[in-house]
């Protein structure tokens, strides 16, 4: 979930009904009257956001008898007014050091206003506790956001392990952006021998995804592939160090690609120069993935079908794909300490001639029909640039690409539109 103060719809936020390691809630109150304490306990709950990350605090939901937070009250205008930002802010930022980034709204949904506080993941360094207060607030502690919805003390090695990660990430993410006009200005330039170990690979990995997802889909369906190769190609990773890779990506991590709400088993393995990995749906493999060595990466999935007569793509699966694509890569690379090297990005639709694409209620245009044997778009960004913010964007643009082949089209105010719902999903 991407963070952001000005969301198109807050109903998604409010309304979620359920606490998560990126949402709580709290009852209708007063900023001015719930005391130290109750300002700690924000200021706690906002030190675990930023540190983990980042999300919202809703305030205006009570919980109903199962303890679920579906009770949406709402907040008088005195209690909303109460939760000025520049106070709220203030008060929160003494307890924490480096201070929290955080915005306070007062959204109206369905008649009935709330107040959000969102906080935004640490840029630099995470916050540390600066006071204690009583036994919601300890000093020198590093508080956390839990996948069970608590915000507690990182007493962890795991939580201090991840603490540090991201830190090395943003750390990693300001230098790719200081070097990123050096990297666009072609300084890396592929040899021939590089040139020509990629061809074979490809054609290897598209066998073992022939053999894992079958015949069917690979030869016969649209599916959705990915082909990712860094312009000059590593020489320095191990298998462990891929396979670790792979198990440290937050969300989305690879098993969200490309059924992400749904659960699925996964099985990885090595191979004498890369790692595979295989995802299944009801015993059915459905996602296939290979990453090499030398830095090469291959993807591929198998595209729902919601009509065994027609051949479809569901542009709601393909925005999300290609958001999700983007922003595993920018993850890979960067935790492979390759945050700055250049990545040849291709996106690809192969047995796409005839295929219609459905809108993302699932109505279908014939006009909107493929009329190519395979589509292809391409990018060349660098991990940093993707972490650092051109995910969505650059997911967009390419999103925009792929459906022209389809010939549907859009304008600016459109692709903004995408690149704000891409930047939601991830």
């Amino acid at each position: 979930m991407n963070i952001t103060a000005n969301p198109e719809d807050w109903r998604e936020i409010v309304c979620c009904g359920l606490e998560n390691q990126q949402i709580d809630f709290k009852s209708h109150q007063n900023w001015e009257t719930i005391g130290r304490v109750g300002r700690a306990k924000f200021a706690r709950h906002a030190m675990a956001l930023g540190n983990t990350q980042g999300g919202y605090v809703v305030i205006g939901v009570s919980e109903d008898e199962n303890g679920n937070p579906t009770d949406f009250v709402g907040m008088t205008e005195e209690e909303a007014a109460s939760f000025d930002p520049s106070t709220v802010g203030q008060t929160i930022n003494n307890f924490a050091d480096p201070p929290v980034s955080l915005d306070i709204v007062r959204p109206v949904v369905d008649g009935k206003r709330y107040v959000v506080m969102v906080v935004y993941p640490f840029t630099d360094l995470p916050h540390v506790c600066s006071e204690n207060c009583e036994r919601e607030l300890q000093r020198g502690a590093f508080y956390v956001r839990t996948p069970d919805a608590r915000s507690k003390v990182a007493n962890q090695s795991s939580e201090l392990h991840q603490l540090v990660r991201r830190a090395l990430r943003n750390q990693r993410q300001m230098l790719g952006r200081m070097l990123r006009g050096i990297l666009y200005e072609d300084k890396q330039q592929p040899e021939a021998r590089e040139l020509a170990v990629i061809p074979p690979l490809i054609d290897r990995s598209r066998q073992q995804a022939t053999t894992r997802l079958g015949k069917k889909i690979i030869h016969s369906r649209p599916y959705f592939e990915v082909l990712c190769t860094p312009v000059a190609l590593f020489d320095d990773l191990s298998l462990t160090d891929i396979r670790n890779t792979i198990e440290s990506l937050e969300r989305p991590t690879i098993d969200d690609f490309l059924y992400r709400q749904l659960t699925l088993k996964s099985e990885r393995f090595a191979t004498n120069d890369s790692i595979i990995g295989i995802q299944t749906k009801d015993g059915t493999p459905c996602v296939f993935w290979e990453f090499y060595r030398n830095g090469f990466f291959y993807i591929a999935a198998a595209l729902p079908q919601t009509d065994k007569e027609k051949r479809i793509v569901q542009s709601r699966i393909l925005r999300q794909a290609t958001v999700l694509t983007l922003s595993l890569i920018g993850q890979c690379y960067s935790n492979l300490n390759k945050a700055d090297k250049l990545l040849d990005i291709a996106l690809r639709i192969p047995n796409s001639e005839n295929a219609m694409l459905a809108s993302y209620n699932n109505k279908i245009n014939p006009d909107h029909v493929c009329r190519i044997m395979d589509i292809e778009v391409k990018r060349e960004r660098t991990a940093a640039d993707l972490e650092g913010g051109a995910a969505p964007e650059t997911a967009a643009r390419l999103y925009v690409e792929l459906c022209e082949r389809f010939n549907v089209t859009y304008d600016a105010a459109d692709e903004k539109k995408i690149q704000n719902s891409m930047a939601r999903i991830i």
